[in-house]
């Protein structure tokens, strides 16, 4: 009788936790932090779009559409690493290492060694390492991976690779896609101006980081740059705004790829 029972409820056992694996996994995908108004777009089984409003706590799907509307944005959570979704942004969690940004802007933030791959409608990147990342599409269909602080790899698919070094730029282009020139950018500016690291309540796990970033790069080159990244409008060519003292012009500069 006893053996019977221990069968009993065993398979019960196995039969509970087949239940839930089969659950889609969403409780590691969290929003922590709503401003303004966040949507998510799902796709039914029978073709119908459905469109949920996401608040603070709630728990999130992958292969989900997540945007912001005007003057939004979000902070959310998965595993260890911490994503913030800019104003007027659609991105989408494919998987725990792989992200879509369709539009706008995003942050990821993460101080364990991890890899993902950062896809935009044009190109595909797979960052390894850990580091404090803005990502910013461009009207070519890429992106601008711009580390605020960091230490791994940049790589696409075709084995172009670079090393990430916290206030350089980096332009992902293309399909297949490669990488283009890298600019070293003002950590001090970028850091006062972007609202993805001072407009939300907590900040960063990372930002000790960040701020030691910050403070090398002025003591070693303090003054040396005068001019802010803009959008690439094509492969060839991207927006460099100088300001200053008779350089308060907008300039184009070309852009290389490796």
């Amino acid at each position: 009788m006893r053996v019977f029972k221990t069968h009993i409820l065993l398979n019960a056992a196995i039969l509970i936790a087949a239940f839930f694996l089969c659950i889609p996994c969403k409780a590691d995908f969290k929003a922590k932090f709503i401003k303004g108004k966040i949507e998510s777009i799902t796709d039914t089984l029978n073709d119908s779009v459905s469109v949920h409003p996401v608040k603070n706590d709630d728990l999130l799907e992958y292969n989900q559409l997540i945007c912001t509307a005007k003057d939004s944005r979000g902070e959310f959570q998965l595993n260890l690493l911490t994503l913030r979704l800019g104003s007027l942004s659609v991105m989408s969690v494919l998987g725990e290492n792989s992200f879509f940004l369709h539009s706008g802007s995003m942050l990821i933030a993460c101080k364990n060694k991890s890899e993902f791959k950062i896809s935009t409608t044009s190109s595909s990147a797979t960052f390894t390492g850990s580091g404090t990342i803005l990502i910013e599409t461009t009207n070519n269909g890429g992106f601008k991976f711009i580390p605020f602080e960091g230490r791994g790899t940049l790589k696409t698919e075709n084995k172009n690779a670079q090393e990430v070094r916290g206030g350089r730029l980096v332009l992902v282009l293309g399909k297949p896609s490669k990488l283009g020139d890298a600019y070293d950018l003002d950590l001090m500016l970028l850091l006062r101006t972007c609202r993805l690291i001072n407009s939300f309540p907590d900040p960063l796990d990372t930002f000790g980081r960040i701020s030691l970033a910050v403070y090398s790069q002025e003591l070693k080159l303090k003054g040396k740059y005068n001019a802010l990244i803009g959008d690439a409008p094509s492969d060839t060519n991207l927006q460099v705004w100088a300001f200053g003292e008779d350089r308060d012009q907008e300039t184009e500069k070309k852009s290389k790829s490796n």
